[in-house]
């Protein structure tokens, strides 16, 4: 069994002190603070694509999803970015090139996994991936970004060279052709 626990920073020191076996009394796990505060001051990069590469390592078509499920999800929720508003859980399978869709989803929102604002989950296939988001303040609606799945299967399998033309053609696609929205009310 592993277990995983987390202090945020973003409540400032608390008047806990240590134990001597190095963990921390009265702390609770605690998700990034949303809005404007000191903790939110980051910037989204002027050349989102450039700073796919330079996170990823490459840019490929499911990043470039992940961007635009991204910058969909900042829209629909009124939000903008680095402002982790937003509570972003990417389905896919755990697996390259399905997991780089959490990267584009980093760069198109601001969130991050470190800031437990966005966070990886697992499904089987690839046809099952899709993303959950809500908003934080409200807990309410959830929009479920659910790519489509002519899309996915244009994109899967394809070889190191088509990545670039693949990408650029995920730019340029109307939302519609690459993901459905779908509203879940509590």
């Amino acid at each position: 069994m592993l277990a995983c626990c987390a202090w945020a920073h973003d409540d400032g020191p608390t008047n806990s002190t240590p134990k001597s076996s190095g963990t921390r009394t009265n702390s609770a796990i605690v998700q990034s603070k949303p809005g404007d505060n000191a903790w939110n001051v980051g910037q989204p990069a002027e050349d989102w694509w450039a700073e796919i590469k330079r996170q990823h390592g490459h840019v490929g078509p499911w990043n470039v999803l992940g961007w635009r499920i991204g910058q969909a999800a900042l829209r629909k929720f009124k939000s903008q970015w680095g402002r982790h508003e937003l509570e972003v859980v990417c389905y896919v399978p755990p697996q390259t090139p399905f997991t780089c869709l959490v990267d584009g989803l980093s760069v198109g929102t601001g969130n991050s996994l470190g800031r437990l604002d966005l966070r990886l989950a697992e499904v089987l296939n690839y046809q099952q991936s899709f993303v959950a988001v809500r908003r934080k303040d409200l807990k309410g609606d959830v929009l479920e970004f659910r790519p489509q799945a002519a899309y996915l299967k244009s994109i899967t399998d394809q070889p190191v060279e088509k990545l670039e033309a693949l990408s650029r053609q995920c730019v340029d696609k109307p939302e519609k052709e690459l993901f459905t929205i779908r509203r879940i009310s509590p």
